[in-house]
């Protein structure tokens, strides 16, 4: 029996860079649900400023409303900027997310490590008709990667075309 073991080295520049790659974008109402979620934080820290005013000292919560208000400023502020940092691209091989404005992240899977995926959908995301795709591997206690804000339709379309492949590489 010949012996075709090989195992050549691979140089850095032969390595495909994931950064050339174009990246879907999120659906915008993502960001409505993330300003609606916030907003509806914002009230409840409000209201219970509002209740301890009558009941304590004015100048301290004057303070702690002044912080609060600037937090939930940035808060907001990061919403917007973060939606653009979003996106997710299908390779022949693997999936890649990125995500994150400060602290910027990109996830690649290869689709020999996915053992399975699904959809969600939350209150929210049904009033604003956008679903979560997410996929698991091997070995998480949770999902590997999470895509906000995708179409209800596109995220089954992805999700069956990554059940596919999965399906292929396994065959």
């Amino acid at each position: 029996m010949e012996n075709t073991f090989k195992n050549d080295q691979i140089t850095l520049e032969n390595l495909p860079h994931y950064e050339s790659l174009v990246f879907e974008p999120i659906s915008v109402n993502q960001r409505t649900k993330a300003i609606m979620s916030m907003s509806i934080s914002l009230v409840v820290v409000l209201i219970g400023l509002g209740v301890w005013f009558f009941y304590d000292s004015r100048d301290l919560i004057l303070y702690i409303t002044i912080a609060v208000l600037l937090f939930f400023g940035f808060q907001y502020f990061l919403i917007f900027k973060k939606q653009k940092c979003y996106g997710y691209a299908l390779r022949e091989r693997d999936i890649v997310f990125k995500r994150g404005y400060i602290f910027r992240k990109t996830t690649i899977i290869p689709f020999n490590r996915i053992q399975h995926v699904s959809t969600a959908q939350g209150v929210l995301d049904k009033i604003l008709h956008i679903a979560t795709l997410q996929i698991f591997t091997a070995g998480g206690s949770g999902s590997d990667i999470n895509i906000p804000g995708l179409e209800p339709q596109l995220a089954a379309v992805i999700k069956e075309a990554i059940v596919q492949k999965v399906d292929n590489v396994r065959v």
